[in-house]
């Protein structure tokens, strides 16, 4: 109790959006970016529901507003170096005022049910009600900056309720938004591993939930290139956000959804903010502030096997227990986000000598060096919080894997942070190992019922190959992912062109499927996969929903 006091005690000491003349916060998205009154911002965000501790249910009866401990936990998150905070539901006014009291913007999710009827004319009207009840008040506040109006729709809902109708009623709420509310962008939460079929051309902004869970296209194509390849199917033309990811350290779990140590936890937080950061994403809000007792179907006990319920940056040692401790990744995230690499990305490649670079750096950071074999190549003081861009001049001796070694100094030229980037670099265009698929049935399900994967690797040489060859069919029935296969490709590892052929059963109630193949590939300290992916649907269902 004492050290709960004390902590107590230390806590409370190319599209242009221009919000209405209410706010004094100009949006603008262009570049891909979000800007905020003319300055790039990068949305470091953390997953954040009131009404959720031990106890608690914040789906359950009326929940209070609970604004002495919002007020706490509001100080704590900025402290942390957090800049924004994203829900999966709506604030009250009074919630919402301290939001914009605390400095902190808002991603604010509208409780629009996922499992409804998207062609239901009282739902529809439900839906935009609600819209409209929120936006009335929320309106008079600048620190909304987006709104997330549904999260994780299911693909097997969508097809039975109709792609048109889901769309439909997407494109309806988006206008009411942007009526009640002019000029803040509107986007949905989807998980991109049952989503990624979906077209999201209409929304503001490009939004996923990204898991690295060790199935389907993460262990096809690894967390970076799958969400990569989701940002570059959606365009390249609007900013990319990511609205969940995080690591469980439940005591049991499977495919890293669960049962990872604390240091798992932060490590893989790090791991996890890099790669969708390099993938595209200018907006993080990782998963979550404090556990939820809640999910595993008891507010009053802490199920220890429960993934859903240790996702938590914070925990809470009792039922009693209404502040919480930070977990070690608390630590964690703090001092990586104090200076972010947007450029280079790691495991990227550069051909000639000039490299750009891009920072977002906190209000400590005065300076940046690089290095590389011990030599600093790079070093630059850092007169402003925020972004910043420049260029790392190399030398590169033909194709070289270069590991580029970060230092972030402060004010007294103490490192604050530290950060390697791993780049294969060259002054002359070179050819990559390349791995393509074809798919069978390719065009539409309805045409077998046996499904083909023939794989097909052309190696390079000076390029090992690394581990198995895995393959996924996905089949998005719920959250099952469908099947995978791992291929030995050992014996193989000489010849110039490697194939092989995986068959699966292609279900019945399956009506959309991404086929994957990739495989690492390795080159000095310079590793990386090659991979390709085909996405088939099932007839015509998906022709308003999905993407041509």
């Amino acid at each position: 109790m004492k050290n709960k006091l004390l902590l107590m005690i230390i806590v409370l000491l190319s599209s242009v959006f221009s919000v209405d003349a209410q706010s004094s916060t100009k949006i603008e998205l262009k570049d891909n970016w979000y800007y905020l009154n003319g300055q790039k911002f990068f949305i470091k965000a953390i997953g954040y529901e009131i009404g959720a501790r031990p106890g608690q249910h914040p789906y359950e009866g009326v929940r209070n507003d609970d604004l002495d401990l919002m007020k706490f936990d509001l100080k704590v998150i900025k402290d942390g170096g957090y800049n924004t905070i994203r829900t999966w539901s709506e604030f009250t006014e009074a919630q919402l005022k301290l939001v914009q009291e605390s400095g902190l913007k808002l991603i604010l999710g509208l409780e629009v049910n996922p499992d409804g009827n998207y062609g239901d004319p009282a739902f529809v009207e439900g839906s935009i009600e609600r819209v409209k009840k929120v936006t009335a008040f929320a309106k008079k506040y600048d620190c909304v900056i987006t709104y997330l109006v549904i999260n994780e729709p299911q693909t097997d809902h969508i097809h039975q309720v109709s792609g048109k109708a889901f769309v439909n009623l997407m494109k309806t709420l988006i206008g009411t938004i942007h009526k009640e509310h002019p000029g803040i962008p509107v986007t949905l939460s989807a998980n991109a591993m049952i989503s990624d079929y979906m077209d999201e051309s209409y929304f503001d902004v490009y939004a996923y939930n990204c898991y690295d869970h060790s199935e389907a296209q993460t262990a096809t194509m690894g967390l970076k290139d799958y969400i990569k390849g989701l940002n570059e199917l959606n365009g390249l033309n609007k900013p990319f956000i990511t609205t969940e990811f995080g690591y469980s350290v439940s005591h049991k779990g499977f495919g890293r959804y669960g049962g990872n140590t604390l240091k798992q936890q932060s490590d893989g937080l790090i791991a996890n903010y890099r790669d969708l950061m390099h993938a595209g994403a200018v907006g993080m809000c990782p998963f979550y502030y404090a556990d939820g007792w809640w999910k595993g179907g008891d507010k009053n006990s802490h199920g220890l096997d429960q993934p859903e319920e240790w996702f938590g940056f914070w925990g809470y040692s009792d039922v009693n227990d209404q502040y919480g401790s930070p977990r070690p990744v608390w630590f964690a995230m703090q001092d990586y986000m104090k200076g972010l690499i947007i450029s280079p990305k790691n495991k990227s490649i550069h051909i000639g000598t000039a490299i750009p670079l891009e920072l977002y750096n906190d209000k400590d950071i005065k300076k940046v060096t690089v290095k590389y074999l011990d030599k600093v190549i790079y070093s630059k003081k850092i007169s402003s919080e925020g972004y910043f861009a420049d260029q790392i001049i190399i030398d590169p001796a033909g194709i070289e894997d270069m590991e580029l070694a970060f230092e972030f100094y402060d004010k007294d030229n103490n490192i604050v942070k530290h950060e390697s980037i791993y780049i294969l670099a060259s002054k002359t265009v070179f050819e990559l190992p390349k791995l393509t698929i074809e798919v069978t049935p390719g065009k539409d399900l309805n045409d077998g019922k046996i499904a083909s994967i023939k794989t097909k690797i052309e190696t390079k040489e000076n390029f090992k190959l690394l581990d198995d060859l895995k393959v996924s069919y996905n089949t998005h029935l719920g959250w099952e992912v469908g099947p995978q296969a791992s291929v030995s490709i050992k014996d193989q590892s000489e010849k110039k062109i490697i194939t092989s052929e995986n068959f699966f059963t292609v279900p019945d109630n399956c009506w959309v499927v991404n086929a994957s193949a990739g495989v690492l590939v390795q080159y000095g300290k310079f590793i990386f996969r090659i991979h390709d992916q085909k996405i088939i649907f099932r007839g015509n269902w998906a022709d308003e929903v999905g993407r041509k």
